[in-house]
């Protein structure tokens, strides 16, 4: 985690793979190699581990959410639905949850049930990261497809 936090992700990405061959079916190791290989791009490795993390730990909904978003960038889209859906289950005011399902129902053409979920991010955690994005991603809605 501390190399992730320090900007340093391929190295997180190592010390957890190092850390993994030792205790393979440790999910928060696998969460910690999976958020690494995101920000590297490596959406397939992120994936593998993402599905064996949400395995382990079924009620983990930080790993639900990750893998749908991995999903939704991998472009498959209905599998990033079941598995924003699981999260929310498990944690239904989830702000990054929500924000990952309104993204997904924006790319579905569900315009104001994403908005809904956006506002619903900006009401529960408005000081936070995730109430920013879903200002952001609000505000190019309203600008339309020419403004983005």
């Amino acid at each position: 985690e501390a190399w992730r936090a320090a900007g340093k992700p391929q190295r997180a990405s190592a010390a957890a793979s190092l850390a993994l061959a030792l205790t393979p079916q440790d999910a928060d190791l696998l969460l910690e190699r999976a958020m690494a290989r995101l920000a590297l791009g490596q959406l397939p490795g992120a994936l593998v581990d993402l599905d064996l993390a949400v395995v382990l730990d079924a009620d983990r909904t930080e790993a639900w959410v990750l893998r749908a978003a991995a999903q939704r960038r991998l472009e498959r889209l209905n599998p990033a639905e079941d598995s924003i859906t699981t999260a929310l289950r498990l944690a239904p005011r989830n702000v990054e949850a929500l924000l990952e399902r309104g993204i997904l129902r924006q790319l579905r053409g569900e315009a104001e049930a994403a908005r809904r979920d956006w506002e619903r991010v900006m009401e529960l955690a408005p000081d936070s990261a995730a109430a920013d994005l879903a200002a952001q991603n609000l505000a190019l809605m309203e600008a339309g497809p020419s403004q983005r």
